[in-house]
Formats: structure tokens, C-alpha cells, sequence
């Protein structure tokens, strides 16, 4: 991968975040909340920023009011 592609990656991740982030603030509802803020955090990975101690499961960015079927 040339390192050109890796940067506009990390860009559009990061980019892809922020409006993550931004509709976690807007959102009307603790569902709507969770759920952009499960977004943000998936790009934040994408993106390349970590935070020392944490890490990311599937069940944490998993939905479970889908796997439920509700």
C-alpha cells in the first residue's frame, strides 16, 4: 500500500468520525447516543487512534437491540 493511500484513509476515517461524533451530540434520543457513539469509535480504530488499555470488542460495537430483532 503506498503510503499517499494510507493518508487519505486516515483521513476519510477521521473525517468519518467527526460526523460520528457530531450526531451523537445531536441525537434526540440514549439509543440514537449509543449508537453514534459505537460509530465514532469504530472510525476512531479505522482511523489509527488508539487509547492505552482500551480495546474495542465486536460485542461492544455490535448493535444488541439487532441481534435481538427488535
Amino acid at each position: 500500500m503506498d503510503q499517499r493511500h494510507r493518508k487519505e484513509k486516515k483521513s476519510y476515517a477521521m473525517l468519518r468520525m467527526v460526523q460520528a461524533i457530531g450526531r451523537a451530540i445531536a441525537a434526540p434520543s440514549a439509543a440514537d447516543k449509543a449508537r453514534a457513539a459505537r460509530w465514532a469509535a469504530a472510525w476512531g480504530v479505522i482511523s489509527g487512534i488508539r487509547t492505552p488499555g482500551v480495546r474495542l470488542r465486536r460485542s461492544v460495537l455490535a448493535d444488541p437491540q439487532q441481534r435481538r430483532g427488535s
